[in-house]
């Protein structure tokens, strides 16, 4: 397979094949799928082959393309790795070195959290101290190491993460070294509750530490808190200021973080100036509500929204870049490596300059000018709104001066809780992208059945991840994928977060279920769909149409639920539905039902969700119309199979012809937004009820209106005879 070139960001785009040009693709005009285009995709064919020849087989047409053995390009993040290379010292060296600072600093325990300064989900290389000291490269986790000999230097280490990523932190884990803290599981403790333990029963040190810009305040509060209420001070809880520890053990190893330029986001795509956003801001500042003089503002994906700035190369599979700022009423500061923007365009250039009151400093000063902000005679009245505890960091709010009275400090991230409800310009431009990635998905699918079924060839998961990749780099402004491709044959597909790479991977197996998790960034959005299949008869069976079904029946009880407006628990109400199917059969899936998705933004974009069970009612309402988020229940078996159906929902308001809730507002509901049709032969028609068959045969038959006459404007043949067939009513 051909290699992709080193300077091929993360976040890309090929335009030596474009699909169709970006004037194709109205975004000026009210848009739905079936009128979407201003006209036809005139350029579409150079994505598909030219027919070669049509042979007609048992039971269907068999079309072969003259280049459906095209060399592929390599996953972006194959020759711009995700995780970090090879190192000198093993993870037991590691260990060695780390506990040897441990016994030079006196701590017993040192916590390593997955999160940056930013608290960022996805973090770059040179972020990913938690994968460096153990191992693990899932974006969610906590490690904790304990001295408990500092003669010998020995002590343990445990590493937490969720259901998502048990099966594989199993086997990336040295046992010899690491153990498992499966969180959810009763008999595994949390991690705090772990660390806790080993630091009230350390003989070396009692003393619990950690890097305080990577920990967030909630979690420092809750050590403090404990620490005398519980446990009546038999530990410290003592952050380490001065040094990071895992940074001392990684050394010149350690990779540095981009210096590649930002770029401006188009109005025609984010639809409003950051002048425009600032003034709402500022309008909430100085409501009765708040009453504050300064927002500060931390998460990367609130940057990039605000200023309308993106980046290919920071974060992988996020479009942002590092900085921070902060508002006040009459100015706004962006700390950011300065680089970035002397690289930039003019277009960057000439977009700062627009904005009011803005001033750029290094991205060094931030923590310099928070210890400023002193209240003084002529600034008496300074109040400051920092991010949720759970995203503001310990060491942010411990660096806030003295005299300004913490107490009073509101915790509430204002930008997340804005952007989630996007504006009219953005929920057309998402519409757009759930067109293009339902137009690969459509095509994908349709190749990957030919190859399996018709052609009988050895494919492997990572092969079938690089096409949809090379299908989506011909669609106009494609900017790359959101996150790794989950592409997952048999056993591999009950690892809820596999993704397969060059050297590891299945060959799929057609006998088995095969499941894809794939997302993309346009220009226009971002997406996150998932599709499970089976391809052919051989292998199906009653047991694998009952999951499938089971899993189908709790994405349409979300798809087509109503709610009244105005609730902290839609989201938690939500979780049941879609679970319920399952629970009804004793079974369940342990990760969350949905997210929210961002506007050319972060795949996972909060606070929006539709949450577990477990995680209680929302802080805010966060059901209101504008919202967008997925939809993903799934079911696995270890070892065997899993299943998952993901699409992308926009929460709307329901007519008034509906009806009206009890205190008379209108109800709400979701547009569903993902247009690629279930799996028909796993969909087992007596588990469903009537109302759930003819939506599924109305929400196919869109479907196919959608893109049957476009396919054939393309001359795929292949792509249309399959959404025919897969679209036939059940």
């Amino acid at each position: 397979m051909a290699y992709m070139s080193e300077k091929e960001p993360l976040l890309s785009i090929n335009r030596k094949r474009p699909l169709a040009s970006e004037s194709e693709i109205s975004t000026i005009t009210c848009p739905s799928f079936s009128c979407l285009l201003s006209k036809p995709f005139q350029c579409l064919p150079q994505l598909t082959r030219q027919l070669a020849e049509t042979i007609i087989g048992d039971d269907e047409e068999v079309i072969n393309y003259s280049d459906d053995d095209e060399i592929l390009p390599d996953l972006p993040y194959i020759t711009n790795p995700i995780t970090l290379g090879v190192s000198k010292l093993s993870q037991g060296d590691k260990l060695t070195e780390l506990r040897k600072l441990m016994k030079k600093y006196n701590i017993g325990v040192y916590i390593i959290p997955s999160e940056d300064e930013h608290q960022s989900e996805y973090t770059a290389l040179a972020d990913k101290r938690r994968e460096y000291i153990s191992g693990f490269t899932g974006s969610a986790g906590i490690a904790v190491v304990t001295l408990d000999d500092e003669e010998n230097l020995t002590g343990e280490a445990a590493l937490s993460t969720d259901g998502r990523y048990f099966l594989q932190a199993e086997k990336q884990l040295d046992s010899r070294y690491w153990k498992l803290l499966k969180q959810g599981i009763p008999s595994n403790p949390t991690w705090n509750k772990f660390a806790i333990e080993k630091a009230i029963k350390n003989e070396f040190s009692n003393v619990i530490s950690c890097d305080p810009r990577l920990l967030s305040l909630s979690i420092g509060e809750y050590f403090n808190r404990v620490r005398l209420l519980n446990y009546r001070s038999k530990f410290e809880f003592k952050p380490l200021y001065e040094i990071n520890l895992i940074d001392q053990v990684w050394g010149f190893e350690k990779p540095s973080r981009s210096l590649e330029p930002i770029y401006h986001l188009d109005l025609k795509y984010s639809g409003k100036h950051t002048n425009d956003k600032l003034r709402e801001i500022r309008d909430l500042l100085k409501s009765s509500k708040y009453s504050s003089t300064h927002l500060i503002v931390t998460a990367l994906d609130d940057i990039a929204w605000l200023f309308n700035l993106r980046s290919d190369y920071d974060i992988p599979f996020n479009p942002t870049f590092f900085s921070y700022s902060i508002i006040t009423l009459n100015s706004v500061i962006l700390y950011i490596n300065k680089i970035k923007i002397d690289k930039g365009s003019p277009e960057l250039h000439n977009y700062l300059s627009s904005i009011e009151g803005l001033q750029i400093k290094s991205y060094e000063e931030f923590y310099p000018d928070l210890s400023d902000l002193k209240v003084t005679i002529e600034n008496p009245n300074l109040s400051f709104i920092l991010p949720n505890k759970e995203s503001t960091t310990f060491a942010l709010f411990d660096s806030l001066p003295q005299s300004i009275g913490k107490n009073s400090i509101i915790h509430e991230s204002i930008i997340s809780n804005m952007k989630i409800f996007k504006n009219s310009t953005e929920l057309f431009n998402a519409k757009i992208a759930q067109y293009k990635d339902s137009l690969a998905f459509i095509l994908f699918s349709s190749w990957l059945n030919h190859q399996l079924v018709n052609k009988k060839r050895k494919l492997s998961e990572y092969d079938v991840a690089c096409k949809i990749y090379s299908i989506r780099s011909k669609l106009p402004n494609f900017k790359g994928l959101s996150y790794e491709t989950i592409s997952s044959t048999g056993p591999n597909a009950a690892i809820i977060h596999y993704a397969p790479t060059k050297d590891d991977n299945s060959i799929i197996d057609p006998k088995q279920i095969y499941l894809i998790d794939s997302g993309a960034h346009y220009l226009e959005g971002t997406t996150d769909i998932t599709r499970t299949y089976k391809f052919g008869f051989d292998g199906l069976n009653d047991r694998y149409k009952k999951y499938y079904t089971l899993v189908l029946k709790g994405h349409l009880a979300v798809a087509m639920a109503k709610f009244p407006p105005n609730s902290k628990t839609t989201g938690s109400i939500l979780d049941g539905y879609a679970r319920q199917p399952l629970w009804n059969e004793g079974l369940d899936f342990n990760h969350g039902t949905g997210h929210g998705v961002g506007s050319f933004g972060n795949v996972h974009e909060g606070p929006l969700s539709i949450s577990t069970t477990t995680g209680g009612p929302s802080q805010i309402d966060v059901y209101k119309p504008g919202g967008i988020l997925t939809d993903e229940p799934g079911y696995y078996v270890d070892g065997e199979v899993g299943f998952r159906i993901e699409s992308e929902l926009e929460i709307i308001e329901c007519s008034d012809e509906f009806g009206k809730t009890r205190s008379g507002n209108n109800f709400l509901g979701f547009g569903y937004l993902t247009k690629v049709p279930f799996c028909r032969k796993l969909i087992d028609t007596n588990l469903l009820s009537p109302v759930e068959i003819n939506w599924i045969n109305e929400y196919h038959k869109s479907v196919k209106q959608d893109f049957a006459e476009k396919l054939l404007e393309m001359s795929d043949k292949r792509a249309y005879n399959w959404l025919v067939k897969e679209t036939e009513p059940l």
